[in-house]
């Protein structure tokens, strides 16, 4: 019984500062010796980020085997790679989903040995990878399906790409339409990627907040993004909107008139007096 009760105390006086030492993992943005040295919120390299990338020793980053290329906070965009793959399984799409990013509808997904074809693709395989040749292809694009999709929807439905039957993934197509012009921007073998951060609405002062559903379990998201004259991630949690120069002083001049009205309209009496 007395050695019951010792180990009690015991345990009483260690586990306290057990909680006490434990910390939850801070998030590594540095990424040194490739395209981005640094990456702002919600990016970064651990568990202890919101969404976490790869960084290679080289300094390389990637999103499961796909090489980024961009990060675009501003417009909430992740340019990766997908080049030209014969033999690829298509399951290696779903490196590609996660809670926190999915590939944008403008996006169109090449395929091969599918069961289903889609006629009406925003690209023409032919012109596009006529010289590459695979197993069982004729003419390096005769067996290979596109999937593009209504291009109002923010991601690309998976379940509805997958029910194509397709085995293999080819490549994919980055799309821009441009509004207002039926003029379409194509860049071959790389995907857009569309991100958000879980949960509700947490934007810092000075931006805007648009509410995503996750892609993939449909729960709540959103992504914030600052005004016009701020520069920044957006987010509290991150470094917030900060004014540019040219806002700065627009916002200076605006001040000291506004001051100056305020002034002339307190000394107006004695003024006249």
């Amino acid at each position: 019984m007395v050695k019951l009760a010792e180990f009690f105390i015991l345990f009483i006086a260690v586990f306290p500062s057990v909680i006490i030492s434990w910390k939850p993992l801070s998030c590594e943005q540095s990424c040194p010796g490739g395209p981005f040295p640094t990456v702002p919120y919600p990016f970064g390299f651990n568990s202890g980020c919101e969404i976490q990338l790869n960084c290679t020793s080289n300094g390389d980053v990637f999103i499961g085997e796909f090489s980024v290329q961009q990060l675009n906070i501003s417009e909430g965009l992740i340019l990766v790679d997908l080049p030209t793959k014969c033999g690829r399984p298509v399951n290696a799409l779903t490196q590609l989903y996660s809670e926190h990013y999915a590939p944008i509808s403008t996006n169109a997904i090449l395929m091969k040995n599918c069961t289903k074809q889609m006629d009406d693709c925003v690209v023409s395989m032919k012109s596009l990878y006529q010289d590459e040749d695979c197993s069982g292809a004729q003419g390096g694009y005769g067996n290979t399906s596109c999937y593009s999709s209504d291009i109002t929807r923010m991601f690309l439905d998976y379940e509805n790409m997958t029910s194509m039957g397709c085995q293999l993934l080819f490549s994919g197509v980055a799309t821009e339409i441009f509004e207002g012009s039926s003029v379409v921007s194509l860049e071959a073998q790389t995907v857009r990627l569309g991100w958000l951060v879980g949960g509700s609405c947490d934007c810092s002062d000075h931006a805007d907040c648009t509410a995503i559903v996750s892609p993939v379990d449909g729960s709540d998201g959103h992504r914030c993004k600052c005004n016009s004259g701020f520069d920044g991630d957006g987010y509290k949690a991150g470094s917030g909107c900060r004014g540019t120069k040219g806002s700065f002083y627009c916002h200076l001049i605006s001040d000291f008139i506004i001051s100056s009205f305020i002034i002339l309209d307190f000394f107006q009496p004695i003024l006249s007096y």
